[in-house]
């Protein structure tokens, strides 16, 4: 565990994240539900600007700041809470696939509609084009397309970054004998 003092830094961090994915959370489910309400067919405004899975992005977020504040507070009367970071890239890889797969769904539904927001609207983060080339290009060198369009390449995505994930995670010394 950090000392006391570091402490008081990474308690407040933690309940700062999970803030930040409650707030994008609830932006995106206020956003769908005020499209429902309005007869909109395609949620393409608001957060979904900025995000075109806000809910999923909101609960990968909170979540993730829980599985932060779980390694900072001590189990209770002495006892061992395992690190939490394997189930959290489990759940989270499964919801990216999901994801995935809604957006199949959606191409079939909205079809050049759907597409043209695909090019305006980052997947799930906002970050820069480059960036996300960089990070999804393991995934489009794999299954030799820009975007998985069926389950077998959805699986097959979702399997590269487990293992590619799985595989940073790995403590130095597996790979260094001293």
């Amino acid at each position: 565990l950090p000392s006391i003092a570091f402490g008081f830094l990474l308690i407040p961090a933690c309940f700062a994240i999970m803030f930040v994915g409650l707030a994008v959370f609830t932006l995106g489910v206020f956003t769908w539900l005020y499209s429902k309400f309005k007869g909109v067919e395609m949620v393409d405004f608001w957060i979904y600007g900025y995000s075109r899975h806000p809910q999923y992005l909101g609960f990968l977020i909170w979540s993730y700041g829980l599985m932060l504040l779980a390694g900072f507070v001590g189990a209770p009367k002495g006892g061992y809470i395992p690190p939490p970071s394997f189930p959290w890239l489990v759940s989270a890889l499964a919801i990216v696939g999901t994801a995935l797969h809604e957006e199949q769904i959606m191409i079939k539904k909205h079809g050049d509609k759907y597409k043209k927001y695909m090019e305006s609207t980052p997947f799930m983060l906002p970050l820069p084009k480059k960036l996300s080339a960089i990070i999804t290009a393991p995934a489009r060198m794999a299954i030799k397309k820009n975007l998985p369009e069926n389950g077998k390449q959805i699986f097959a995505t979702v399997f590269i970054y487990f293992c590619i994930l799985a595989l940073l995670s790995l403590p130095i010394q597996y790979f260094i004998k001293l």
